[in-house]
């Protein structure tokens, strides 16, 4: 019964890449674009900017769609599409005759509203917030007694699948389960939206990749570490995850390039300039600063 519902979740999740292909329908038939990638929300605006820069140095048309991180193994074992990112670890299941590549890295902050006067908050209070047991801010040294509004990824998100194996103990790769996040909260479908929620609920508690955060929101310190490029390297800062393109075994050399690409200095630096870490070590101010446009937009 178990393996009938995992497959009918599973083809729930094909035909809603399918559907989300549509619009693109008469897209696809004019350009033929040689290389389609599918999956993670969060990786949408580096996997949309990788693809420009790649059309433009050597011609070959890359589209990209999102769907989440479950979406994209997905997508690529049925030959919707030839790349899957993920901002999740791959299950056994997933990555079988598959070629996993960590192509960035990406810290995740932990953002209430600009308003709220809490700085920092523990691991373990994360914990129990997300699980249910702490529910007031005051619980946490607010000066006011007001309920924390939760707000959620919707599962199957790489974002929230982060959380829950750095918070809640759990690995969907090792089939550890963790402790459960509470169902009582407020339950978003990108970080886009989960950023727009928490702008907008003055008592809102939620998280967000690094790359997503601006004046609209505050990002709180987390056992008194902030969320920094530094922190992150330095293994200071615990929320920190790896982001994934993943092929299939037989790819032939034009998914390989296209790899290569983003692995290339050229493509780090996009990495660095949509807000990630790029795979290899930054070791100067000034080396970030060559690559980082400081009037690159922030997500919005």
């Amino acid at each position: 019964m178990r393996k009938k519902t995992l497959k009918l979740k599973a083809l729930i999740v094909l035909w809603s890449v399918v559907f989300c292909f549509f619009p693109f329908k008469a897209e696809l038939h004019a350009r033929l674009p040689r290389l389609i990638v599918v999956g993670s929300t969060t990786m949408l605006p580096l996997s949309e900017h990788l693809a420009t820069k790649y059309k433009k140095a050597l011609g070959v048309d890359v589209l990209v769609q999102g769907g989440g991180s479950s979406a994209g193994p997905i997508a690529l074992l049925n030959n919707i599409a030839q790349i899957a990112a993920s901002s999740r670890v791959l299950t056994k299941e997933e990555s079988i005759n598959l070629k996993v590549f960590v192509i960035a890295h990406d810290v995740l902050a932990i953002v209430v509203h600009p308003s709220n006067p809490i700085n920092n908050i523990s691991l373990n209070q994360l914990k129990d917030i997300l699980a249910g047991k702490i529910t007031n801010w005051k619980d946490l040294g607010a000066p006011f007694s007001k309920p924390i509004q939760l707000i959620n990824d919707s599962s199957g998100n790489g974002t929230r699948a982060a959380i829950e194996e750095l918070v809640m103990g759990k690995s969907k790769a090792k089939k550890i389960n963790g402790t459960p996040i509470t169902l009582m909260s407020v339950v978003t479908n990108s970080s886009s939206e989960m950023k727009a929620n928490i702008a907008n609920f003055k008592y809102a508690l939620g998280y967000l990749p690094f790359s997503y955060l601006d004046n609209t929101v505050k990002a709180l310190s987390v056992d008194n570490i902030p969320p920094t490029y530094a922190a992150a390297y330095k293994g200071e800062y615990p929320l920190f995850r790896d982001l994934y393109y993943a092929i299939r075994k037989d790819s032939k050399g034009l998914e390989l390039a296209y790899i290569y690409y983003v692995l290339s200095p050229e493509g780090q630096d996009i990495v660095v300039q949509e807000g990630f870490l790029p795979i290899k070590l930054i070791t100067s101010v000034e080396e970030l600063d060559r690559i980082k446009k400081s009037n690159f937009p922030k997500r919005s």
